[in-house]
C-alpha cells in the first residue's frame, strides 16, 4: 500500500516539534541523572540495554521502508542511539584515557591532544556503531537514523572544537561533578577563527534542508528531510547561543557555607 501523500503539517510542523520534544526531553534525562553522582547514569546505561537493543532493530526493520511511519521510527530510533551513547560519556563509562584538568603548561597541539585524551573511548565507541548501523542496514534506502547519529554527532563536536578554541559563553556549571575537570580545557574569550565557518556551515545546510523539504512537500521524503532539517536547525542555534555575551555573576557570600 502506497504511503498518503503529506499535509503541510506532516512536513513543516511535527517533524520540527517531534525534534524538539526528542532533543529537549533526552537532554534532560540525561542530565538529570548525572547531575550529582555518575551512578544514577551507570545504572540507567544497563537498565535500557533492551531499548537500546530495540531502536537497533527498529533500523533494521525500516531500512527499506520510505513511509512516513518509517521515517518517524528511524528518527526516533537514532535519536535514542546517539543519546545512549552520550548518557555513556556523562557518567563516565565511555569518556577517555585521560581523565584529568589539563596541564598548566599545555597550549595548542598539546592541548588539544589531552582534550582527545578525554574523549577517546567515547569516539571509538562511536566508530563502532556507525559501523553497526552500515552493517544493520545492509544497503537500505531509509538511512535516516544512521543521518541523525552522523549529524548529532559531527554537531556537537563541531561545537565543543568551538568550545576548546574559545568562546564568550561557558556553562561548566551544567557538567556533572565528576566531568568538572573538562573545563580546566576552556577559556571564556572571543569566538576564535573557526566559529564563522562553522556557524555558517551548520546555519545554511538548515535552510537548504529546509528548502529541500519544501520542494519534496507532497511527497514522504519531505517528512524525512524535514526530521534532517529540524534536527540541524537546533544544532545551528546551539552553535549560535555560543557566541552570545558571557553572563556577569554576583558572587554572594552564604553564611551556611
Amino acid at each position: 500500500m502506497l504511503s498518503p501523500l503529506p499535509a503541510w503539517p506532516d512536513v513543516l510542523l511535527y517533524p520540527l516539534l517531534a525534534a524538539m520534544l526528542l532533543w529537549v526531553g533526552l537532554t534532560v534525562i540525561v542530565g538529570s541523572l548525572n547531575r550529582r553522582s555518575p551512578w544514577p547514569g551507570r545504572v540507567a546505561l544497563v537498565a535500557v540495554l533492551p531499548l537500546l537493543a530495540m531502536a537497533h532493530h527498529e533500523l533494521w526493520v525500516v531500512a527499506h521502508d520510505a513511509s512516513i511511519a518509517g521515517a518517524y521510527r528511524a528518527f526516533v530510533a537514532g535519536t535514542f542511539i546517539w543519546a545512549w551513547h552520550e548518557l555513556a560519556f556523562y557518567s563516565g563509562v565511555l569518556t577517555g584515557p585521560w581523565r584529568k584538568p589539563c596541564p598548566p603548561e599545555a597550549r595548542g597541539i598539546k592541548r588539544f591532544g589531552y582534550a582527545l585524551g578525554t574523549h577517546l573511548y567515547h569516539e571509538l565507541a562511536v566508530l563502532a556503531e556507525v559501523v553497526l548501523m552500515l552493517w544493520l542496514l545492509g544497503g537500505g534506502t531509509n538511512t535516516l537514523g544512521l543521518l541523525v547519529f552522523a549529524l548529532s554527532w559531527a554537531m556537537q563536536h563541531s561545537a565543543k572544537l568551538n568550545v576548546l578554541l574559545g568562546v564568550p559563553r561557558l556553562n561548566v556549571e551544567l557538567f556533572p561533578p565528576h566531568l568538572r575537570y573538562l573545563g580546566s580545557y576552556w577559556a571564556p574569550r572571543m569566538p576564535s577563527g573557526f566559529f564563522i565557518p562553522s556557524v555558517s556551515i551548520a546555519t545554511m545546510l538548515a535552510i537548504m534542508l529546509w528548502l529541500a523539504t519544501w520542494a519534496h512537500r507532497l511527497d514522504p521524503s519531505g517528512v524525512r528531510l524535514a526530521l534532517l532539517a529540524s534536527l540541524v536547525t537546533l544544532g545551528a542555534i546551539e552553535h549560535w547561543m555560543l557566541a552570545l555575551p558571557a553572563r556577569r555573576t554576583v558572587a554572594v557570600a552564604s553564611s551556611v557555607d
